[in-house]
């Protein structure tokens, strides 16, 4: 069974790092784009949000004994199996694992647009994700 303490700790952590990225969502693109600070702002934020939701996705596939995930990639597929997430979901997931590493292994090489667009439009596939999470294990 789901340490439900576990979740919500994840949920507060996330929804507090969305709530810092709220102000630079405001930013026009050409703005972001010169604002070098606005930038590693986000990426830092974005990278703990991939990085609570990572854990939280991991916690549920152990405490509900689906399995023991050697990565983040199996994990989310495992509750995709089990039909929590979507397909759709399974894909934006896979993006944010994907963009997580980026940012952690390969950091001079990130495309500051693809980090616009995330910030911009991504922040609702977080919020949507971790909604259908909440209402299936709290």
């Amino acid at each position: 069974m789901v340490d439900q303490k576990v979740i919500v700790s994840r949920i507060e952590q996330i929804e507090k790092h969305l709530q810092k990225l709220a102000p630079y969502a405001k930013l026009s693109r050409e703005r972001f784009l010169r604002d070098s600070l606005a930038q590693d702002v986000v990426e830092y934020n974005l990278f703990q949000i991939v990085n609570h939701l990572i854990d939280m996705i991991q916690h549920i596939v152990v405490d509900e004994n689906y399995g023991l995930p050697q990565t983040a990639y199996e994990a989310a597929q495992i509750l995709a199996d089990k039909r929590f997430l979507t397909r759709k979901d399974l894909e934006i997931i896979k993006k944010m694992i994907g963009f997580r590493n980026v940012i952690g292994h390969d950091y001079v090489h990130i495309n500051k647009d693809v980090v616009y667009v995330i910030l911009s439009k991504g922040r609702k596939d977080i919020q949507r994700i971790i909604s259908k999470i909440a209402k299936k294990f709290l």
